[in-house]
């Protein structure tokens, strides 16, 4: 995928337009951060969806608050097909999803297998959530001594490199575009394809896909694979509640239980009955009726909430549909007048999961800055700047932002 190069020339009257000593600042920082860092596609990307309502409101969005930007490098957008590079309204998605409502540094990241929660820039059409709230990324560390830390997706891991320091902005440089929160049926597909195959017969997928809100205990295939001859005695009402019970729907709280939410509350399934969880030093677990499954990976987002993979089939084919009514009536009404926090939910507001090590401590905003790396000089002069190929300033509301 390529991207056209626009001269910064060309929005001249538009940066005199706006020019003051704020704006100059910030446009000198943050032009000078992408052009050291050689983030010249992403910028091309930005200048793509500036004339798009979407995206203009999404580089004005910019300079409001601290924030953290996963920057691509050349090669990631190389890799895009034509498909994503020339369709606008996707390219907005996708660069939401790389943009962080918050500063996010190694430190104030939790150590694995804990997990920080951090709210991106992404709503809105297939990921749009209870509350308003934003999409999801999943970050950890690998260790206490480690400096840097990695996102965590559905299909893999992805490393960062920084950050580099620009006004308000954190960048890391990322070596793939990350990929947006894939449906329920997706993950399933991929992940655990013996669950996909009997949910989809069962009728339940797309309920579950539909559903606003939706947290999920994936057996994996090993896990159904031991008890396939159980479930072959049972009907398919049976399989239906089972699988029902295996459904958090119109989840609570953050709209969605993520591994650190997981703890004794009370929560029902969609199949009426009691989930009860804990944990100790052999890891988390969580229990319907008699039966119990260990989490063995936690937190794959789904563009309607979050999967936890356990490793075992939680066999419970009581049915209490009068409960799970009154719950998902109960949830839905809660994430319907509540709002997202402000910061949203990162490390600085995490506390680790009970029987887990991990530290959630997070920098201040001024001492995340003094160890982020070095700052662009504001005495970046403006010829400098309209010398930089492939730099893009794009003057939205009024200031002029860099994306």
């Amino acid at each position: 995928m390529k991207f056209s190069i626009v001269s910064l020339a060309v929005l001249a009257p538009l940066v005199l337009a706006q020019s003051t000593t704020n704006t100059t600042q910030y446009l000198t920082q943050v032009l000078g951060a992408l052009t050291g860092a050689g983030l010249t596609s992403l910028v091309s990307v930005a200048s793509a969806i500036a004339n798009t309502t979407d995206g203009a409101a999404l580089l004005a969005s910019l300079a409001q608050g601290n924030k953290t930007v996963f920057a691509p490098n050349n090669d990631a957008f190389a890799a895009v097909p034509s498909s994503v590079s020339s369709n606008t309204t996707l390219l907005t998605q996708i660069l939401s999803y790389h943009i962080v409502n918050t500063s996010v540094t190694a430190n104030g990241t939790l150590i694995a297998p804990n997990h920080t929660i951090a709210r991106t820039a992404l709503r809105g059409g297939n990921f749009t959530l209870p509350g308003n709230r934003t999409a999801p990324l999943v970050l950890a560390r690998n260790s206490t001594n480690a400096t840097s830390f990695q996102i965590l997706q559905a299909q893999s891991n992805v490393s960062v490199t920084g950050p580099v320091a620009a006004a308000n902005l954190l960048v890391y440089v990322i070596p793939t575009v990350l990929s947006l929160p894939p449906s329920i049926g997706e993950v399933a597909g991929n992940l655990f394809p013996s669950l996909s195959g009997v949910i989809q017969s069962s009728g339940l997928l797309a309920p579950i896909a539909n559903s606003p809100g939706v947290t999920v205990f994936a057996p994996n295939d090993a896990a159904l694979g031991a008890i396939s001859a159980q479930l072959a005695q049972l009907n398919s009402t049976q399989i239906t509640s089972i699988l029902a019970n295996h459904v958090i729907n119109g989840t609570v709280g953050e709209s969605f239980l993520y591994s650190r939410d997981l703890t004794a509350a009370n929560y029902t399934s969609a199949g009426g009955q009691p989930f009860t969880f804990m944990a100790n030093s052999t890891g988390a677990y969580v229990m319907s009726a008699n039966s119990t499954a260990r989490i063995i990976r936690s937190d794959v987002i789904v563009n309607n909430g979050v999967v936890h993979v356990i490793d075992g089939v939680l066999i419970n084919p009581s049915s209490n549909p009068s409960a799970a009514a009154s719950a998902f009536s109960s949830g839905t009404a809660a994430a319907a007048t509540s709002t997202e926090a402000n910061p949203p939910l990162t490390a600085t507001s995490m506390m680790s999961p009970s029987g887990s090590g991990g530290s959630g401590a997070s920098a201040s905003a001024s001492g995340s800055r003094a160890a982020a790396g070095s700052v662009v000089s504001l005495s970046f002069v403006n010829s400098a700047i309209a010398a930089a190929v492939g730099i893009v300033g794009v003057a939205l509301g009024g200031g002029l932002v860099l994306a």
